[in-house]
């Protein structure tokens, strides 16, 4: 009787264990990256998951317009400040496996951005330039179904000089 006691505590116990009880990493929470047009866009924000959320017309955004201008989007709402990931590359045809340098803005060049827009109107805009870069790499590309995926990182400055790292960025969408 005793034992039986003692599996019924123990089951009682199993049961009342929540899923929440052990939270996911930051890296868990961000999406998989597949290559299918699931619509899907994440990365580490400072070690932070940063994901589409928020009442926004376009939480994520992907363009890839006459297949040489490319831009992914990804933006957060929380109460009354916007912040938005982006990379870009402007004028040039994407390869698969192929790494491209996130530098500086131009008109032909590829780039990062991190944001942060706050209801004061005041903003916090952080870039790669030619000293602080990261990397895309495009590795699907899908012509004829218009999805495109692929992987990003970067490091990028304010006018303070204070650095943002942007990690582990992901996406898989159709454009």
């Amino acid at each position: 009787m005793k034992n039986l006691l003692i599996l019924f505590v123990f089951l009682t116990f199993l049961n009342s264990c929540d899923k929440d009880d052990n939270p996911k990493t930051a890296l868990e929470q961000l999406p998989v990256l597949t290559s299918t047009g699931a619509n899907t866009a994440g990365c580490l924000v400072n070690g932070e998951a940063f994901l589409p959320k928020g009442n926004l017309p376009a939480p994520l955004f992907c363009q890839y317009t006459d297949q040489k201008h490319f831009s992914i989007a990804i933006n957060e709402k929380i109460s009354n400040t916007i912040r938005t990931v982006n990379v870009a590359s402007l004028n040039e045809t994407l390869e698969v496996n192929k790494v491209y340098q996130l530098k500086e803005y131009g008109e032909n060049s590829k780039f990062g951005e991190y944001a942060v827009f706050s209801e004061d109107f005041s903003d916090n805009l952080y870039q790669t330039n030619s000293i602080v870069k990261g990397e895309l790499k495009i590795t699907n590309h899908d012509y004829k179904k218009a999805t495109i995926s692929g992987t990003f990182w970067f490091d990028a400055v304010n006018d303070k000089g204070e650095k943002v790292e942007v990690r582990e960025g992901r996406f898989d969408m159709e454009y």
